[in-house]
């Protein structure tokens, strides 16, 4: 007995002199008011060697998400001051200078506390200091397997480019896939190399773009963007762009730092702020979908957008063929003759307290192209369209902006809402009345343009001759791009005119081809450039600026094979370019291919970029539901779901649902379904996180479903209390919910 107390005695005094030894290896990490561990984050601060706004917005950043971060000096480096933290940034700047400005005993101190477990979180210039320089770049650290290809043009570009994510299961990209939308500053271009005792990187994301504005081509595709490492105990992750200057990757910054500091979103709850609510909910409406559903078209669709929380209404009053959709005494065809929908719609929508946008497609109209061929646009190969109109036609000008004051003086709209402000492509605009004779009163070599259009699409097909002779200020393109820009501008100039000089009141927007709302030219990203749109379209954002109230980018980010967090990076983009926020609303994808996830997704980024508002295109391809969790009389949290099924034939045939999906977030968990029809019949996952309803049909079009369930667990603040998922046809055919939280 004596012997077993001695035992135990022992094996205590060990266990509390590992304890001791433990606590003092991690003393960098503290307990906090919770009793949970406190990360706690150096940023390498210094004049001459890091960039301000860099290092106040990964301080900023970090605390948003209660992270502990504070400026640390070289000096302090120096005198051992890192041993406090748990990991250290090394923002963007200078990366020779924040070499010098450590000094031989700061590089070494920071060498030491990785190699001691302490985490190193490279940005740009702090990824160029990471890697194994030589000659006058050898002061670099050396701490990773990597070095920097074509140092010598490290001024390469700067703007928005395309990466996409490569090792999806690794902490540091959790949540993130697909091609993403990042900032980049004249980045290092990274290649592997063998260095002994380190071993090899992760590579977690790769460019796409081909960035060589101040160099050479070729170089930066398929090289890495983003890498995480090991060396000795410690952990490392390098950016070769800037995630935070880029919307949308502040998470990823976040789960970097966590990563480096050996734990995670579970073991360290971040502490997320409440998300941003928008005052514009809008979506777009063909006149077709109203005429569908009979005489009470309006009624129904009105009441399912006030019941969802709709403010706004963008009702398609002229389409492509040119035909209108109200009583019309000078447009040159009807949609519906027997009904005018936009009185309709009007009376409806105000009843609830919903405004409506007369939405008017511009520069294509069948009825004037069929009445006045010598008007239409002309393709470089094709002739002339059978359909789209040159807008520098003074005759459909004015038709057009009649048409416009025909709806302010008999429809009390709230806005006037313009698409197809612009040329669908380069290939388009060569009528001989219009554009080439103005390229003729200024001497536009008109034969080098047709030449470098021809090169770029048709004989050499590289797509790039046109828009990279525009970036390097080829006067005769330089010009002939200003024509189709001054077209769509003066266009829209003197619609405005006719909205303003009827109404103050009347909103007049647009909406706008994304592209846009880059900040890169062609010779950074190619097709992601700001240069592809004003080349093709003549489309400027900073002349909408000053032309609209408000505009809506069309960010279909499946269209263009993005990722949900393209949509955040360039509604910021749109927003700066506009001035604020209160003036761009972000226009989202809300048919096939995109499933709930996405778009629930999407929605979530630019809600945390504090977007003014959101519209939907269109009304009739998504499904509507919202959640609510209330405590009941018995203490029990009870969440509530009410679904309504909108789809309209004029998307597909196929419009009842026979199958939903109820997905739990956060970490509520089922308990019991407490409330259904009797109609349906609905179970439980066995992991309690779905919530699966069937029936034939479970919501007819135009039909609600109601059903609550007992739930345990606490809701996360960045994401809505459940993800419903509709379903159509026996294959179980996926539609996407807008889901309203």
């Amino acid at each position: 007995m004596k012997w077993c107390k001695k035992v135990v005695s022992l094996i205590i005094s060990v266990c509390m002199v590992f304890a001791f030894v433990s606590t003092k290896e991690n003393s960098a990490i503290a307990k906090g008011k919770e009793g949970r561990e406190e990360v706690r984050v150096a940023v390498l601060a210094e004049k001459q060697a890091t960039a301000p706004k860099s290092v106040e917005q990964v301080i900023h950043l970090l605390k948003e998400y209660g992270i502990k971060a504070e400026k640390i000096s070289a000096k302090e480096v120096a005198k051992g001051e890192l041993e406090k933290f748990d990991a250290i940034v090394i923002p963007g700047g200078r990366a020779l200078n924040q070499a010098e400005a450590l000094g031989e005993k700061g590089r070494k101190a920071i060498k030491e506390f990785i190699k001691k477990g302490g985490g190193y979180i490279g940005i740009c210039a702090g990824t160029y200091l990471a890697t194994n320089g030589e000659g006058e770049y050898e002061p670099y650290l050396g701490i990773v397997g990597a070095q920097v290809v074509d140092i010598k043009h490290w001024n390469r570009g700067c703007g928005d480019v395309q990466v996409r994510v490569k090792s999806l299961e690794h902490p540091v990209i959790s949540g993130y896939y697909g091609n993403l939308t990042v900032h980049y500053e004249n980045g290092p271009i990274l290649k592997k190399i063998d260095v002994p005792n380190i071993p090899s990187y992760v590579e977690l994301a790769s460019y796409t773009s081909d960035i060589h504005d101040n160099g050479p081509e070729g170089i930066t595709p398929n090289t890495p963007a983003l890498i995480a490492s090991e060396y000795g105990e410690g952990r490392i992750v390098l950016f070769s762009f800037h995630p935070e200057y880029t919307a949308g990757l502040g998470k990823m910054l976040v789960q970097a730092v966590l990563w480096c500091a050996k734990t995670s979103p579970e073991e360290y709850p971040l502490k997320l702020k409440k998300v941003h609510d928008m005052k514009v909910k809008g979506t777009w409406l063909w006149g077709s979908t109203v005429y569908n559903l009979g005489a009470d078209g309006a009624k129904i669709i009105t009441d399912q957008m006030k019941e969802y929380g709709f403010t706004d209404m963008f009702l398609l009053v002229k389409g492509t063929a040119g035909r209108v959709d109200y009583n019309s005494r000078i447009a040159l065809g009807l949609a519906h003759p027997d009904r005018d929908i936009l009185k309709e719609v009007v009376e409806e929508a105000h009843k609830k307290g919903i405004r409506v946008h007369a939405w008017f497609v511009v520069n294509s109209d069948k009825q004037w192209a069929t009445l006045h061929p010598e008007d239409r646009m002309v393709h470089i190969k094709k002739g002339p369209d059978d359909s789209r109109i040159s807008p520098l036609s003074v005759n459909y000008r004015e038709y057009i902006k009649n048409l416009v004051k025909e709806v302010l003086e008999n429809y009390k709209v709230d806005g006037i809402h313009l698409d197809y402000m612009r040329y669908p492509h380069i290939v388009f605009g060569f009528n001989e009345n219009y554009e080439v004779a103005e390229a003729a009163k200024i001497g536009i070599d008109m034969d080098k343009i047709k030449s470098l259009i021809d090169r770029t699409f048709y004989t050499d097909k590289d797509g790039k001759y046109i828009f990279e002779a525009y970036d390097k200020g080829d006067k005769d393109v330089v010009s002939w791009v200003e024509i189709r820009k001054n077209a769509v501008k003066s266009f829209a100039e003197e619609i405005k005119e006719v909205v303003k000089s009827y109404s103050r009141r009347v909103k007049f927007s647009a909406a706008l081809m994304p592209e846009g709302a880059y900040n890169s030219n062609f010779l950074t990203a190619q097709n992601d450039s700001k240069t592809f749109a004003l080349v093709h379209y003549g489309q400027d954002y900073q002349d909408a600026s000053s032309i609209y109230d408000f505009a809506v980018p069309m960010l279909y980010w499946r269209d263009y094979d993005k990722s949900p967090q393209w949509t955040a990076a360039l509604y910021n983009n749109a927003a700066e370019i506009f001035g604020n926020n209160k003036r761009v609303y972000a226009g989202l994808q809300t048919y096939s291919p995109v499933k709930t996830y996405d778009l629930s997704e999407a929605v979530s980024y630019i809600k945390q970029s504090e977007s003014e508002g959101i519209v939907f295109f269109r009304f009739g391809t998504f499904g509507l539901s919202k959640t609510a969790v209330k405590e009941a009389e018995n203490g029990e949290k009870v969440m509530t779901v009410i679904m309504t099924n909108p789809l309209n034939q004029d998307n597909s045939p196929n419009v009842d649902i026979t199958k939903v999906e109820i997905e739990l977030k956060g970490n509520y968990i089922a308990k019991e379904i407490v409330e259904r029809s009797s109609e349906i019949f609905a179970k439980i996952s066995e992991n309690r996180k779905v919530i699966i309803i069937t029936g034939n049909p479970c919501i007819p079009q135009n039909g609600t479903l109601k059903i609550a369930i007992s739930v345990q667990g606490e809701e996360s603040k960045d994401v809505e209390p459940a993800q419903v998922r509709f379903y159509v046809t026996d294959k179980y055919y996926e539609v996407r919910v807008y889901n309203q939280y």
